[in-house]
């Protein structure tokens, strides 16, 4: 098989792949996780806040991929429920930080039993190389997807 096949195959492999989790994820494995925290975008926030601990609003907005002000509702009704904190920037006043508060923490917590299961066909060393190769890609393309959320 030449590279050019393979590539293709590669491709269509993963975006399949990427559908059945999509549909296995909220059929099974989001029921009673982090992720359905009364809305499946306040989950999604919490996720981003558990691998970015201190995130500027602007940012955050940026990989929720949503409008602003969406966002800003999501984050409001996060910070009422005491999950999340908002302050100010120490270098730059005027930026809006984003941060897990402890009960925000005890949520993550609770739910970070979460195991996915469909991982369990590979051994060790192969998720560990699978990581190292989704991280590559994700290094790869988050440049360009930034180019496209610039723009609007």
């Amino acid at each position: 098989m030449d590279e050019k096949q393979l590539n293709t195959d590669i491709t269509m492999n993963f975006m399949k792949y990427n559908d059945l989790l999509t549909v296995f994820l909220k059929e099974s494995m989001l029921k009673g996780s982090v992720f359905t925290v009364q809305n499946r975008g306040q989950g999604k926030i919490l996720s981003i806040l558990h691998q970015t601990p201190h995130i500027s609003q602007k940012e955050l907005v940026a990989q929720l991929d949503m409008r602003p002000q969406s966002a800003s509702e999501l984050i409001k009704k996060l910070e009422k429920k005491g999950l999340i904190e908002r302050y100010k920037s120490e270098e730059d006043q005027r930026v809006m930080m984003i941060t897990l508060t402890k009960a925000g923490k005890v949520v993550l917590n609770q739910n970070g039993d979460f195991q996915p299961v469909f991982l369990n066909v590979l051994t060790i060393e192969e998720k560990q190389q699978f990581n190292r190769i989704l991280e590559k890609l994700v290094s790869e393309i988050e440049p360009e997807v930034a180019k496209f959320r610039n723009k609007h």
